[in-house]
């Protein structure tokens, strides 16, 4: 199966969401006819949920797409973010990365989501210090096709 993952911010501005909403689903709609059927989400709020959601969209047009959620830690999966919920309903597939919190398991549910993926979408503002843009240099290391929609520009 041909991966692709969401990489991106918690907070995107109010002003920008329709924007990044627009941008995942062109590049969802891309990644669909360029053949991938495995979408990997991270589960944080903001970007990841956004793309969780259109993916699972999409999968009522194409029940053969496999919507992954990868949970940094086991009691991540009790968020009360309704979005959360729902995505995670839609999901076919869940990876819990650690069984409890720990300094490293946001790191390593990043490397996994690349990892697992040969095309990585990045909402991403610019700020280097950043769990972003840590996912941006690891897809990077990795030689991943990276997508970015930049939030860090007036649209």
């Amino acid at each position: 199966m041909k991966g692709v993952c969401i990489t991106g911010h918690r907070n995107i501005p109010k002003e920008k969401i329709d924007y990044v909403r627009e941008q995942l689903r062109w590049e969802i709609g891309q990644a669909i006819e360029d053949g991938f059927t495995l979408f990997l989400c991270g589960m944080a709020d903001g970007a990841d949920l956004e793309f969780g959601a259109i993916v699972a969209e999409e999968k009522m047009e194409h029940p053969h797409l496999f919507l992954e959620a990868a949970i940094p830690y086991a009691n991540r999966l009790k968020s009360k973010n309704p979005l959360f919920g729902q995505v995670l309903a839609q999901c076919n597939g869940i990876k819990v990365i650690s069984k409890e919190y720990n300094p490293n398991c946001y790191f390593a549910r990043n490397r996994y989501l690349v990892q697992n993926s040969q095309r990585v979408i990045a909402v991403f503002d610019g700020r280097e210090r950043s769990g972003t843009a840590q996912t941006i240099r690891i897809a990077s290391a990795e030689k991943r096709d990276i997508r970015i929609i930049d939030i860090s520009l007036p649209h």
